[in-house]
């Protein structure tokens, strides 16, 4: 069994784009920030806005055929069809503006309010509510269209889809990105085509899904220019962002079986974003009641693991904030003997659509929507994870929009009514309904905004490089702050002294308003930087967390973090010239601690010398394994303990069984006496 070195990746959120608009508006976002979010809906002929979940519904247009509400990153705008045209209207100016005459595709970025679109004409614009005009980032060319778009994680990047049938040159299809700001486009994956004497045309055509969370890699199903068999489902593949020419399977080995077919729809891909994972409904069958399975793919290890059986059939899907649980709708499974009675089987398995969470780190799913009176749809959390918004709908096609809490406590009505609807649109495609035309939701301000926002200060940047592990906790009780703490545990775990920064936030301008200093009880607002420089108040010992590892330490305070030894932004090691301490993992499932200590001891490169022996010992209640060098290496010489972690500890998706502190055999023992393990919030 080799010894692995970890390092954990930051995540990154999945961003759409947003397009410019021919004049200016001025308008900013409702007062404060809503307790769970904000809801728009078209009902008879008109769009609604409404805070959750009290807030008073506002009607901000009306007219015929509104559909496709779309929300900017800052809940402020709105973008939204009426007809073939796009229109856009902020909620506080409240008077809807034409943008463009038969839009194509349309997206908001959720890094800015700046949106994208393309229209009949075959171009891809870029700009915003502020803009004068928006800014050609695609011109048309002869023979070439258009189709989906999305945006890169950070916003500097949209990819789009093109196909290039210009009489005289080779028919091709391929998946190109262009530079928001410098309007360079580049190639991601192309493929060509072939054409017959009518000008039929064959070959693999990729259809753009979207793009990985950290934005390294594009998804895109690929599979043959056929309507009928796009209809069942294609196979996922990634490219990288960097361009390719064989892009990778992201499901199996064989990525055109009908089991690793997944339908051609973004809602089979769910909605949020986890660091390393992309979960998305798989199994072949347009029919969304039957083959149906939740899976989760580690981009890293390539790993995809079932999460559903097969006696559900899953239509959506969604990521909770903190990435712990996946929330989805399924129904009933139809089994081959019940199809011959198609109809009356299908709308009975739509029927009996109700929510599930699952922990996708392990634990069984847990239904926790079971009104028979409704159907359960297109579940959607709150920034802050506390809230799901989703759809119901009654035996007489009546929809209505609930909030729920992830536990099934607090269940209640938002929104009475939204459509009215037919009942082919809420029988949909083959059981997949299009909500998405009739309401859009505003989660909040993600964390990820209030945290970036707060970091950017000169005293978060100071804190944070004095301790880099500090806890950073989001605030969302009264006006929105981030909470920076360094905390020092005693002895049974008590908490003992501590250090706070918290940073206010403006929530119409998520900006910092404002922030204090908390040193054990005394709250300083003035000199803060210059005080975090000189503050002493963990004495002689300064506390390390890493909720990657999972544990807690204390090392000498003028130990400095070691070059070439750092996850995800927090050291790994700390050193000076009298000693030093490195944490590490290792997986030794079904090893005792005596057996994965005696590993470590007989490691070929003999970092313990020829005659390490081990010591058996016990810390904080927790039997462990010291193992010594070997006397002629010195004290200055390495050695380290071993033991079990309470609970397996997941890293970059692996298991791992056994904790392994290395350090100087000088300072071995205090180091060991003052860990903990910790949860991944950093409680012990």
């Amino acid at each position: 069994m080799n010894r692995k070195w970890l390092m954990v990746v930051c995540a990154a959120v999945v961003v759409l784009g947003t397009l410019a608009v021919r004049w200016r508006v001025t308008a900013s976002g409702m007062d404060g920030m809503p307790p769970a979010g904000r809801v728009a809906w078209v009902a008879e002929g008109k769009l609604w806005v409404k805070d959750l979940p009290d807030g008073r519904a506002r009607q901000l247009a009306a007219g015929e055929n509104i559909s496709r509400p779309a929300w900017s990153p800052t809940g402020r705008w709105l973008l939204f069809r009426r007809g073939e045209d796009l229109w856009l209207v902020g909620l506080r100016d409240e008077r809807p503006h034409l943008v463009t005459r038969k839009v194509g595709q349309f997206s908001w970025s959720s890094s800015a309010d700046v949106f994208a679109f393309t229209t009949a004409g075959d171009e891809l614009l870029a700009g915003s509510p502020e803009s004068e005009k928006p800014r050609v980032l695609v011109k048309r060319e002869p023979g070439v269209d258009l189709g989906r778009i999305a945006w890169s994680p950070d916003g500097k990047w949209v990819a789009f889809e093109k196909q290039k049938i210009e009489p005289g040159t080779s028919p091709s299809a391929g998946i190109w990105k262009v530079e928001v700001a410098a309007g360079t486009v580049k190639r991601v994956y192309n493929t060509g085509l072939s054409q017959d004497e009518v000008e039929r045309r064959f070959g693999s055509v990729p259809r753009l899904a979207g793009w990985s969370p950290d934005g390294q890699m594009v998804v895109f199903w690929l599979g043959p220019l056929s309507a009928s068999i796009e209809a069942d489902g294609l196979p996922l593949y990634l490219a990288p962002a960097g361009g390719c020419e064989e892009p990778q399977p992201l499901a199996g080995n064989e990525p055109d079986s009908w089991e690793n077919a997944v339908l051609v729809r973004l809602d089979s891909l769910a909605a949020g974003a986890s660091r390393d994972r992309l979960a998305f409904i798989f199994g072949g069958g347009r029919e969304t009641w039957t083959n149906k399975r939740l899976a989760v793919y580690n981009i890293r290890t390539g790993k995809l693991i079932p999460i559903t059986g097969r006696d559900q059939a899953v239509v959506n899907a969604v990521w909770s904030p903190d990435e712990k649980l996946l929330v989805y709708s399924a129904g009933p499974e139809i089994k081959s003997a019940e199809r011959e009675a198609y109809d009356r089987w299908a709308r009975r398995a739509l029927a009996g659509r109700r929510l599930w969470a699952v922990d996708v780190d392990g634990g069984r799913a847990r239904q926790f929507t079971n009104d028979t009176a409704y159907r359960d749809e297109r579940p959607l959390f709150s920034a802050d994870g506390r809230h799901i918004l989703f759809v119901r709908l009654d035996g007489e096609n009546c929809a209505s929009l609930w909030l729920v809490r992830p536990d099934g406590s607090g269940l209640r009505q938002v929104v009475e009514k939204i459509g009215p609807l037919t009942g082919e649109f809420t029988f949909g495609y083959y059981g997949a309904v299009a909500w998405e035309d009739m309401f859009a939701y505003w989660p909040g301000i993600a964390d990820a905004e209030l945290i970036n926002a707060a970091k950017g200060t000169p005293e978060a940047k100071k804190l944070l490089a004095k301790y880099p592990w500090a806890q950073i906790v989001v605030v969302r009780s009264g006006s929105p702050a981030v909470d920076f703490r360094v905390d020092k545990l005693e002895g049974d775990d008590k908490p003992g002294p501590y250090l706070r920064l918290r940073v206010l936030i403006d929530p119409d301008t998520v900006a910092p308003a404002g922030r204090f200093l908390d040193l054990n009880g005394t709250v300083v607002r003035r000199d803060i930087v210059r005080l975090l420089d000189e503050e002493t108040c963990f004495g002689s010992r300064l506390p390390y967390l890493n909720p990657a590892y999972g544990v807690y330490l204390e090392f000498p305070r003028h130990w400095r973090p070691r070059p070439g030894y750092e996850a995800a932004g927090v050291p790994l090691s700390y050193g000076g010239d009298d000693g030093f301490f490195l944490v590490n993992a290792m997986n030794g499932e079904g090893w005792t601690p005596e057996e994965v200590a005696r590993h470590e001891a007989s490691h070929k490169l003999k970092p313990y010398g020829e005659r390490p022996r081990l010591e058996k010992t016990t810390v904080n209640g927790r039997e462990g394994y010291f193992v010594i060098p070997s006397p002629e290496l010195g004290a200055g010489a390495g050695a380290c303990y071993v033991v079990r972690y309470p609970r397996p500890v997941a890293i970059m998706g692996e298991k791992y069984h056994y904790f392994i502190l290395c350090a100087d055999a000088k300072h071995i023992r205090d180091l060991a006496a003052s860990l903990r393990f910790i949860d991944g919030e950093g409680r012990g």
